[in-house]
């Protein structure tokens, strides 16, 4: 009896990019003139009381950002290449900002959601206009820290000129953007 294999290969893994690069190399740098510096004038037992309290945030921070960045990696996956094209690609102009800017003042939480976000729509092929948008509209106009902390601290009152303020913000940055004569695909590549 012949034995066929009707089912599919799995998908191989892309290679893992270049980890060690100039950025990380500068943070490294950075880490070790701080823990030395925090060292010398604070004393052993400042820098240890920093270190552990470090090591604390990081056992809370790194899982919720590995899961974030697979939510991204998913969804990069999931949202079809046309479609974001369509909508918030390079040529999506103005319509594709608003779109961003609705997508970025909606996006719930901290850093850990939204630059995986930023990240797995900058793969599906988001323009740079859009991406900066977002970024701009999740940074100031987010709905989530308008109920949670500008509405009971400091009144509807503030809150509505500080967002009708804030408003045109990631229009602005987004139209200074298409301005800056770079291109953000080498950064992609890297």
């Amino acid at each position: 009896m012949s034995e066929t294999n009707d089912t599919p290969p799995l998908p191989k893994f892309r290679p893992l990019p270049k980890a060690i690069d100039r950025s990380l190399l500068v943070m490294i740098a950075m880490v070790f003139a701080a823990g030395i510096a925090c060292w010398f004038v604070e004393g052993r037992e400042a820098f240890m009381e920093s270190f552990s309290s470090d090591l604390i945030m990081m056992s809370k921070i790194v899982p919720k950002l590995a899961a974030a960045l697979l939510v991204a990696s998913f969804l990069q996956l999931m949202i079809p290449r046309k479609l974001v094209a369509k909508w918030i690609g390079e040529g999506s102009g103005a319509k594709g900002v608003a779109i961003a800017t609705t997508i970025g003042a909606l996006t719930p939480g901290g850093p850990m959601t939204s630059f995986p976000m930023v990240s797995a729509l900058a793969e599906s092929g988001t323009g740079r206009a859009p991406l900066i948008a977002y970024l701009v509209s999740w940074s100031n106009l987010g709905f989530q820290r308008l109920l949670i902390w500008e509405l009971p601290l400091l009144g509807p009152t503030f809150l509505i000129m500080r967002y009708i303020a804030c408003l045109p913000l990631p229009f602005l940055a987004a139209w200074l953007a298409t301005k800056i004569p770079m291109s953000i695909e080498k950064d992609k590549q890297s």
